[in-house]
């Protein structure tokens, strides 16, 4: 299984039958600026599970809380 990155433009016309689970428009990761989502599924091999979590760690992605 693998994930891809996937430009917002695309998030109402993706083919979700290729994702892994109940993935749809509204549940998928988007980035924290709105340009990007996360798929995930037997079909993507542009990242792995490790490169994804790394990824999912940066900026883009997390937003860092001040408590």
């Amino acid at each position: 299984m693998g994930y891809d990155i996937r430009p917002i433009a695309e998030i109402d016309t993706f083919d979700y039958s290729q994702c892994t689970g109940l993935q749809n428009a509204n549940t998928v990761r988007r980035s924290i600026d709105g340009q990007f989502f996360i798929v995930e599924g037997d079909s993507f091999t542009t990242y792995t599970r490790e490169e994804m979590l790394v990824i999912c760690e940066g900026a883009n992605w997390t937003s860092e809380e001040i408590v």
